[in-house]
């Protein structure tokens, strides 16, 4: 369990007897694909940490209309909010596919940030990026248009793969639609666009960048 904490960046400064203390009041848990591990709303009592699988962070409102935050993958965090404002869940969090988590009890986590100080300034050190991650995102839905918002998603999902640069997973253009906050015929209209361009070329179940995408659109 150490190991896989250690893959959190909330977690990376803590030395090992540190990182052996929080696996003690760790329990691995499994979400099947589609199983909502968290609701917008609910009760903060544990937070969790994903060993391998893939998550789905997204609000919703009344009528079932999604907004995606984020999908995240192994050595991601979520829950810590709650436990530590005691305030309900901010988000719902799914599993896009089998997920291996490590289930942490939020009063045993509280009790540990208060006798280790290391742990406690990471946390906060953690907390510091992920406020201005959001901040990030925040102009860029306020002041960017959609396709400098869905290059900006592309971007980041794409790594270096034998001199190509690769997005490795295709997701789907709803999906992309509500990671964005625009409609699926719009992003259909801008990938066609960048395909026919070629800047972007489908592979499988990945795109290959062919080059640089273009600023504005």
């Amino acid at each position: 369990m150490s190991e896989a904490l250690r893959r959190v960046t909330m977690f990376q400064g803590l030395d090992q007897s540190d990182l052996d203390t929080l696996a003690g009041v760790a329990r691995e848990v499994t979400a099947e694909r589609g199983e909502i591990i968290v609701s917008q709303g609910s009760e903060g009592e544990s937070l969790y940490v994903v060993v391998s699988g893939q998550i789905r962070v997204y609000l919703s409102d009344e009528a079932g209309k999604e907004i995606i935050l984020g999908l995240e993958g192994p050595g991601a965090i979520f829950g810590e909010i709650s436990v530590l404002d005691g305030r309900p869940r901010s988000a719902s969090v799914a599993a896009m596919k089998r997920t291996e988590l490590l289930k942490i009890d939020g009063q045993e986590f509280l009790q540990l940030l208060q006798t280790n100080a290391r742990l406690a300034l990471t946390v906060i050190t953690a907390f510091a990026g992920m406020i201005r991650k959001l901040t990030d995102a925040t102009q860029g839905l306020a002041l960017q248009s959609a396709y400098r918002r869905l290059v900006a998603r592309l971007q980041e999902r794409a790594v270096e793969e034998n001199g190509q640069t690769v997005i490795p997973e295709r997701l789907t253009h709803q999906l992309l639609a509500d990671m964005i906050g625009c409609s699926r015929e719009m992003v259909s209209r801008i990938m066609s666009d960048l395909a026919k361009g070629g800047y972007l070329r489908a592979e499988g179940k990945r795109w290959i960048m062919e080059r640089k995408l273009p600023a504005d659109y």
